[in-house]
Order: structure tokens, then C-alpha cells, then sequence
């Protein structure tokens, strides 16, 4: 069965397809989920997220530009919804069980690639503040500046948040593991 191209299933979704959104939900929930549990560390919170986010995407479909990729901009809002949530609660998460971080992939299979796991474990004990910086930079591509206006934040604090989680994570990698 041939794959259709995000653009078709956005255009066909647009006019009411329950088929084409389907497909774009079950193309694109593992990586919003994945995004909204980086940011998160918690699985409750990723689940709401992401549903939030997909929500969000879909209501809004008819101003989505195809001519972007989805994918970014759906994990964009759901990084976006995991930080709101995050905010309300106003608590640090704290992962509980290291299966929780093992039940969900990074794009391809991560068991392929044990050092990846590392990265993400290492991640995932970062506080809070640091963890948001460190993925929306690094897994997401934000640059400093988009990471200080989501996250309402000086410049210069997201930089020195990104500077102190860069060493936290090479300390937790070991020092011949670099975080670039």
C-alpha cells in the first residue's frame, strides 16, 4: 500500500475525511507523544499533551501552510502544550521507573542504538528547566532565541540553562561522551 504524501492527507482531512485524519494521527502521535515526554518525564502528562496538541493541530488545519512539514510543527505544539502543563502543575517531574522512559521511541529503533538511550535517560534526569532547553534545542531545533520567546524567558537565562545542562550531561555521559 503506497504512503500518501502529508499535503494529500492534509487537503483531504480539511474536507472531512475521517480516513485522512486517521492517517495523519497514527503517522504523527508517536513522535508528538515522544516530544511531550521529553519535555515532561512523565507519562500522564505526555498523554495529555499530545492529545492537546493534536487537537490543536487538527482544529487548525485549514491555516496549516503544506507547504511546511507537519510533523515539526505538530511536536513544536506539543512541546508547547507539555510546557504549559508543566507550568499549571508547577512541579518538577521526576521519572519513577526507568521502563517508563523505555516504553517510548525516538523516531527509529532506538534499541539500535544503546547510546541514544543513554542521551535520553541522561536527559531525562535533568531538572525541569533544563530538560525543556535541551530538547527544544537539541531534539526540536529551536534556536536560543525561539526557546526564550516560548518559554517567556531572557535570552541569556536559556543560554545558561543550555551551558549548566551541557555539563550535567556530559558528567552523567562520561567525559568522552560530548553533547554538541
Amino acid at each position: 500500500m503506497q504512503r500518501s504524501p502529508d499535503p494529500e492527507l492534509i487537503a483531504l482531512a480539511r474536507k472531512g475525511s475521517v480516513d485522512a485524519a486517521g492517517a495523519l494521527f497514527d503517522r504523527y502521535w508517536p513522535s508528538a507523544w515522544a516530544a511531550a515526554y521529553a519535555v515532561s518525564a512523565d507519562r500522564a502528562f505526555a498523554d495529555d499533551a499530545a492529545q492537546e496538541a493534536i487537537q490543536q493541530a487538527f482544529g487548525a488545519l485549514d491555516r496549516f501552510d503544506t507547504t511546511r512539514p507537519f510533523g515539526p510543527w505538530l511536536k513544536r505544539i506539543a512541546v508547547n502544550r507539555a510546557i504549559d502543563q508543566l507550568r499549571r502543575a508547577r512541579r518538577v517531574s521526576v521519572l519513577e521507573d526507568d521502563a517508563d522512559l523505555h516504553a517510548w521511541t525516538l523516531g527509529e529503533a532506538a534499541d539500535e542504538d544503546m547510546r541514544l538511550w543513554a542521551v535520553a535517560d541522561a536527559v531525562a534526569a535533568l531538572g525541569t528547566a533544563k530538560r525543556a532547553v535541551v530538547v527544544l534545542h537539541y531534539w526540536l531545533d529551536f534556536t536560543i532565541e525561539e526557546i526564550a520567546g516560548a518559554l517567556g524567558l531572557p535570552v541569556g537565562t536559556v543560554a545558561s540553562r543550555l551551558s549548566r545542562a551541557r555539563a550535567e550531561l556530559r558528567v552523567a555521559l562520561g567525559e568522552e561522551e560530548r553533547v554538541h
